[in-house]
């Protein structure tokens, strides 16, 4: 797949995006803010960079940050091998976590977040995506705070990537998959 500017279609515009972000942290705010302690929010790079940020200056309350870099993906398509650049530095014991996820797609590298996060007894453990692929399975997974569902498209934009790529574009787009492409079905 070739990825140009031109052809990508916006999904969600910037000003949906900021409202939407906006909203969800009013949920977080509401939903944690009666428990004592801090929140401690676990931002999966590079994917949720933006989404992260944007998400926790929308939380009104105590915030502690970890960062998780893995890797499964080249290009569009997932390589089946999670690899683990970086992990959390910062001890989640007791303490309520929540995952943001840039995209929530096959779920298989938030399975494996979610499984090794386990292992610290955190008191809660939850997760927040930007963007729910309702269409798949997600091994189970059911983030309890979303931005969006969309179906199964390739999406680029606002953290999201294309052989990094394309992720600084202020808004989701797409890129539609064209049935005919009449420059292949020409004939010598």
């Amino acid at each position: 797949m070739q990825v140009n500017r031109d052809k990508i279609k916006v999904l969600y515009d910037e000003q949906t995006i900021r409202s939407r972000v906006s909203e969800m942290g009013r949920e977080i705010t509401r939903e944690y803010s009666k428990n004592s302690g801090i929140l401690h929010m676990v931002c999966v790079l590079k994917g949720s960079v933006h989404f992260y940020s944007d998400l926790l200056l929308n939380i009104d309350m105590d915030i502690s940050y970890s960062f998780i870099q893995v890797a499964s993906y080249s290009g569009s398509e997932s390589t089946g091998r999670i690899s683990v650049k970086s992990w959390i530095d910062e001890p989640i014991q007791g303490k309520d976590v929540i995952v943001v996820e840039d995209i929530l797609d096959t779920g298989r590298t938030l399975k494996y977040i979610l499984n090794y996060l386990k292992r610290y007894d955190p008191r809660t453990l939850e997760v927040a995506t930007f963007i729910d692929k309702y269409e798949k399975d997600h091994f189970g997974i059911v983030p309890k705070f979303t931005g969006f569902r969309t179906d199964d498209k390739f999406l680029l934009g606002y953290g999201l990537d294309y052989d990094q790529s394309f992720r600084n574009l202020p808004f989701v787009g797409y890129v539609p998959i064209e049935e005919d492409d009449e420059s292949d079905n020409s004939s010598d």
